[in-house]
């Protein structure tokens, strides 16, 4: 390699200089990133450095560093057998030399880029004098975030500049490149001064400080100023950057929204952790109406290395789960489903041998399209998911923005409706918006007053306003999520949870019609949550930012588009009632697809043969045999059981273990409680039912 005849300190800085970030502030001009001048500070000499801080540097990174050649195979040696003898990376050995070779051409940290970088410094030692390799590296080192050389961080921590470091402050900036993020003295003070004082012993045992020196440095305190840049939402940050133009510029992140976002993510992360194995979230919130970026929360501390929170929770790649279903619903809708239709949520084998199964590991019988959405059953998903095509729903998919899903419809088959595919929060968020428009996508927008990107109509307004009615419809969702679940807030909300099937990935996205919020929980290496399901794991986040936006900035009842109707039906049949029906429900339909017809589960002998007979009278829910768990996240008088009967008519009269309940009708809820139970009806035309049997398991 021929060396640069270039200084080391210009060749170190001209990314910097070249990059300098533009000005970055939310929608009200609040800053959230602003030039740094420790990213681009100018260079300063070897002889503007504070002797201090040469000397402390050399104890804490390279006591040998005037002897050696560029490589100090003592410590190399020693490096090679700490390593070896734990089995793990303890000791890299690099000295000074060979850490501002990595500056100047970074390498990966294998074993292949440590012999390159080896050479590198060789060679920079054969071609330079250790002045100048000092004095690059005071210049090039990183000391932290967007820290960039001595000066700036003796600049940014203590208001001074470099040659005016004591050996106090010397010795904990000297403590900072190992490691900048884990002796970060504002983060993590333990540590950052505990490396100081190490330091400061170094320093004395080899004689680089005498002992009167080292008691004054010892007991001086050391006040490490507050930041003085921000740096708020640095995922979206980054986001923006990569894509900004211009000197300043204005965003459209609310830091009221952010802040809000943030609190609630790391609040219910902090009940997860732990025994629930989950390390991280993230979440984002839309302005329907132009589809601006009101806060972006990328993970749950980007400082974090351990939990990898630098990566975007926001963009990456994730698996949603049952998070796609309103979108199939829609497209059946559009082609003539209705939302009280019957479908069959029985064993059924789909494409490849798979049989699907419920999250409640059980099956619910003959049930509506409103209740199979609403309480996410995978079954009658997959069934739908048949009868439109994997190829129709795919397209759909596209039309609501995600365009992660880049492979082809047989890739992804039928269980493309449980989420078997990957997506980002972003995307997600996007959709959803699109269904509180009315069916109309806009793409997520992060520059405040830039030009709105062309909308496109992903589905029908009515068939957008039915699948909001579904997600919104707290009675519906009631038998697999209770009638308390996060979803049940005081004001119009509609709301869906996704869950992988491994427990790798939770999501919850919910809107009214002002705004849309995305939550995803999980790890960022992939490992699965223990017992965490979409309503325990991101909903409660998804309620507490609901709940914020809500002061933030109202919510407003979703308004029924022309063309909608309410229309009373038999809740067996899902038709329009017969006057024998025990009771009726109003549902929604267009005024292009309305019911027709009349239902004949009930009628009389004169307009059917025969009432059902007495042996056919049955429990329809809860199935003999079924076993149903408590879910320990959910509150115990949350959880219940619908039973549901057939084939009666009249007043209906339940009874569990012998005892009559209160409550009457043709579907009645009864609290969860542990043990093995019988459950039994009696009609008022028509004799007893056969019992059912069933479990409940903690």
């Amino acid at each position: 390699m021929t060396l640069p005849a270039a200084p080391l300190t210009l060749l170190l800085l001209l990314p910097a200089l070249a990059g300098a970030a533009p000005e970055l502030t939310d929608r009200h001009g609040l800053p959230l990133r602003v030039r740094s001048a420790g990213a681009a500070s100018s260079p300063v000499k070897l002889q503007e450095i504070s002797p201090w801080l040469i000397l402390a540097t050399v104890a804490a990174e390279d006591k040998r560093f005037f002897s050696h050649s560029g490589v100090d195979l003592r410590s190399v040696a020693r490096a090679v057998w700490q390593n070896s003898k734990n089995g793990r990376t303890v000791s890299g050995a690099s000295t000074i030399t060979q850490q501002l070779a990595r500056a100047l051409q970074p390498r990966p940290r294998s074993f292949a880029g440590k012999i390159s970088e080896m050479f590198s410094a060789l060679r920079l030692e054969a071609g330079r004098s250790k002045e100048e390799i000092l004095e690059g590296y005071f210049n090039g080192v990183s000391y932290g975030p967007r820290l960039t050389g001595a000066e700036a961080a003796a600049r940014d921590y203590f208001g001074l500049p470099a040659r005016d470091l004591s050996l106090a402050q010397a010795a904990l900036l000297a403590g900072l490149p190992k490691s900048p993020v884990n002796y970060d003295p504002r983060r993590n003070p333990k540590a950052a001064f505990a490396r100081q004082r190490l330091i400061l012993r170094r320093l004395l045992d080899l004689g680089l400080a005498d002992e009167e020196n080292y008691r004054l440095a010892a007991g001086e305190t050391v006040t490490v100023r507050s930041r003085a840049e921000p740096f708020e939402a640095p995922h979206f940050a980054r986001y923006a950057l990569a894509r900004a133009r211009g000197d300043k510029i204005k965003t459209t992140l609310d830091s009221r929204a952010q802040e809000a976002a943030a609190r609630a993510l790391k609040n219910h992360l902090a009940s997860l952790s732990g025994s629930h194995h989950v390390t991280n979230g993230a979440a984002v919130v839309l302005d329907n109406a132009t589809g601006d970026i009101l806060a972006w929360v990328g993970s749950d501390d980007f400082f974090d290395e351990r939990d990898a929170g630098q990566v975007d929770g926001v963009t990456a790649l994730r698996q949603p789960g049952s998070a796609l279903k309103p979108f199939l619903y829609a497209l059946a809708l559009s082609k003539g489903a209705r939302t009280s239709d019957l479908i069959e949520d029985s064993p059924i084998f789909a494409a490849g041998g798979h049989a699907p199964l419920n999250y409640d590991k059980t099956y619910h019988g003959r049930v509506r399209l409103r209740e199979a959405l609403a309480c996410s059953y995978n079954v009658p998903a997959v069934r739908l998911a048949q009868r439109v095509g994997p190829e129709a729903f795919l397209a759909r998919l596209k039309d609501f923005g995600f365009d992660s899903l880049d492979k082809p419809a047989e890739h992804y088959g039928e269980g493309l409706a449980l989420g078997n595919g990957e997506v980002r929060l972003l995307e997600l968020a996007a959709a959803y918006a699109a269904l509180a428009r009315g069916g109309v996508w806009l793409p997520a927008r992060w520059e405040d007053g830039a030009p709105g990107a062309a909308a496109r109509r992903a589905s029908g307004r009515a068939e957008a306003y039915l699948v909001t009615s579904m997600l919104a419809d707290n009675s519906a969702r009631a038998p697999a999520f209770g009638l308390n679940s996060p979803f049940n807030l005081p004001f119009d909300f509609a709301a869906k949870t996704g869950t992988t099937k491994d427990y790798r990935d939770n999501w919850a996205a919910g809107y009214t019609p002002e705004w849309t919020a995305a939550v995803w929980v999980g790890n960022f290496d992939g490992a699965p949550m223990r017992r965490v399901s979409g309503i325990s794991g991101a909903a409660p986040a998804l309620k507490e930012i609901a709940l914020a936006l809500k002061k933030l900035y109202g919510s407003s009842a979703f308004a029924r588009p022309p063309g909608i109707r309410t229309v009373r039906v038999c809740p067996v049949s899902g038709l329009p009632p017969s006057q024998f029906c025990p009771s009726g429900m109003d549902e929604l339909y267009t005024a292009a697809n309305l019911p027709r017809g009349q239902c004949a589960e009930h009628l009389p002998p004169a307009e059917k043969a025969a009432l059902p007979p007495a042996e056919k009278l049955a429990v329809k829910f809860p199935a003999d045999g079924d076993i149903f768990r408590l879910d320990p996240q959910t509150p115990r008088a949350a959880q219940a059981l619908f039973f549901k009967a057939a084939g009666a008519a009249g007043e209906i009269v339940w009874t569990v273990d012998g005892r009559e309940l209160a409550e009457r009708g043709a579907s009645v809820a009864w609290p969860l409680a542990p043990g093995r139970h019988t459950v039994s009806f009696k009609a008022s035309r028509g004799a007893a039912s056969r019992t059912a049997r069933f479990t409940v398991i903690q």
